[in-house]
């Protein structure tokens, strides 16, 4: 009697029991999900289309030191227009008259470069550039919250449909609005990469 007990219970754990096999719905959101593109892939074109990708930010940054090798370079123009009038006359005798008139002009062009190299040290445009790691961390954690609840979304919609009209229209809303979301922070990227996948 024993000995059958522990066979149908053994027989109800390895698949007789419905609830330890894998639901279709899962199967089917397991497969979709192996297709999308993955989180690493959607921050990596997020942060490339923002341009603050580490190499863009390194480039940048090597920029701003080569900025001092630069001199800075001063030019001017200068007109100059004299213009110098005397008339003397002198009466009764003798007569003598003087007209004496003068016009001089004058171009000159100066140019002048300067170079500081205390830039080579330290730039204070570097510091500008790592302001930049405040953006680049927003959006590396935006797109990579948005991926997951749209994920979340499409998750519950797969495994488990939505009766009601009403909330199954809602639930695709919100994933178009995840979708949405990641286009933004992409350039249209991911809605690209969907599209891909729904055409197979």
């Amino acid at each position: 009697m024993r000995a059958t007990l522990f066979l149908v219970g053994g027989l109800l754990i390895l698949g007789a029991d419905p609830a330890w096999a894998e639901p279709d719905g899962l199967a089917l959101a397991k497969a979709r999900f192996e297709k999308e593109p993955k989180v690493a892939q959607v921050v990596d074109v997020a942060l490339r289309y923002f341009r603050v990708h580490p190499e863009v930010m390194d480039e940048l940054r090597s920029k701003s030191h080569t900025r001092a090798f630069l001199p800075l370079l001063a030019t001017g123009f200068r007109f100059d227009d004299d213009r110098y009038a005397r008339v003397e006359t002198q009466r009764p005798d003798p007569n003598l008259n003087i007209d004496e008139t003068t016009n001089t002009r004058q171009n000159a062009i100066s140019v002048g470069a300067v170079w500081d190299l205390r830039e080579l040290v330290f730039n204070p445009a570097e510091v500008q550039i790592y302001g930049l790691i405040g953006v680049q961390r927003d959006i590396m954690l935006e797109a990579t919250r948005t991926y997951y609840l749209r994920k979340q979304l499409v998750l519950r919609k797969l495994y488990k449909p939505v009766e009601d009209p009403m909330a199954a229209a809602a639930l695709d809303m919100r994933i178009d609005e995840f979708t949405a979301i990641l286009d933004v922070l992409t350039g249209g990227w991911f809605s690209k990469q969907q599209s891909g996948i729904q055409a197979e």
